[in-house]
């Protein structure tokens, strides 16, 4: 009798104990009274932003204690300035999330020497959707072809000489003799576009979805060209132009473009930090997907007219170390192209 009640006694120590703890626990993990920062990497108006702005709007009600967000734009550099401040300057409790450049793995790999993080230690929270990205032309420039494309000279407009779009004009400068001259410092896609109807270039580079999504009476009417697809196979939303590896037979160049053109697959995707508890962590990618699974949400994405293709973050975080997964030989040559 006296050892059940020592083992009775014993019992709600423990419990005594643990549970305290484990209440402290969910407390931590708590977001209630926080505010989320989710910085998007370019100016107001383009995919980034909108798609940031949608999370902002339904990620808040999916975690515990219901917390404000906000979004902040940080644009600069190609989104490397973004990355970099998430890396070792914003806080490193999961309050802190970006809509990631989709480049920003590929630019970790071909070694941009402005970059000062390690794209395999960010935390995948999830992705909202592939991209593609396209080379267009205003249909008032000497580029009306392919043809024209390869042979004639031309100004493109980029944010960055120091970023995956400008490595894909370079390559094709280099390896299919085109005669492309980059012109920096437009930092979105609206920009791309008013620089082309200014006059100030011939085209520009930017995601079909950034495109589609600000100018598709533009593409309706035929104003921007677009030429070339930047993926491995044609997009379904165009199915009659010709992705960049169809216009080389070269073995080489074909993979070459093959690793310009795989940071596609990263898309739209919220990532937070290095440092962030697992805890956290989970708490993230759990809202993340209910959020997705939320008919608010579906409907919203729908009336923004944002397409979706969702993974989790689990399959994001695997496609990243994935993409480290490359020859020396390839990635050599790729690195040269960003010098």
């Amino acid at each position: 009798m006296i050892v059940k009640q020592l083992l009775a006694c014993a019992l709600l120590w423990l419990l005594t104990a643990i549970l305290p703890t484990e209440a402290c626990a969910q407390d931590d993990a708590s977001y209630a009274g926080k505010t989320i920062t989710i910085i998007i990497p370019i100016g107001p108006g383009g995919a980034y932003d909108a798609y940031a702005r949608l999370v902002q709007r339904h990620i808040g009600k999916q975690l515990p204690g219901n917390p404000a967000v906000i979004t902040r734009n940080m644009p600069g550099a190609g989104g490397i300035i973004a990355s970099n401040y998430l890396y070792s300057v914003a806080p490193q409790d999961g309050t802190s999330l970006e809509i990631i450049t989709s480049s920003f793995a590929n630019e970790h790999l071909f070694g941009n020497p402005q970059i000062k993080y390690d794209a395999r230690k960010f935390l995948a929270v999830g992705r909202l959707l592939d991209t593609t990205s396209v080379l267009f032309f205003w249909h008032a420039s000497p580029i009306k072809t392919l043809e024209d494309m390869l042979t004639k000279p031309s100004t493109i407009a980029i944010s960055s000489v120091n970023e995956i779009p400008s490595y894909r004009i370079r390559a094709m400068n280099m390896l299919m003799g085109a005669s492309f001259k980059m012109i920096p410092g437009y930092p979105s896609a609206q920009d791309y576009v008013l620089a082309v109807e200014r006059g100030e270039t011939d085209g520009g580079t930017s995601t079909f979805i950034g495109l589609s999504q600000q100018f598709s009476q533009y593409i309706r009417e035929k104003k921007l060209n677009i030429l070339v697809q930047f993926s491995s196979e044609r997009d379904r939303a165009m199915p009659d132009t010709p992705t960049v590896l169809e216009l080389t037979k070269d073995t080489e160049a074909k993979e070459i473009f093959r690793q310009l053109v795989s940071n596609d697959e990263i898309g739209r995707a919220l990532f937070t930090t290095p440092n962030t508890p697992a805890a956290r962590l989970r708490q993230l990618r759990t809202a993340f997907q209910n959020m997705l699974a939320d008919p608010e949400f579906r409907a919203d994405a729908q009336r923004s007219q944002l397409p979706l293709a969702p993974e989790s973050g689990e399959e994001m975080q695997t496609k990243i170390a994935d993409m480290f997964n490359v020859s020396s030989e390839t990635l050599a040559k790729v690195r040269d192209l960003s010098k």
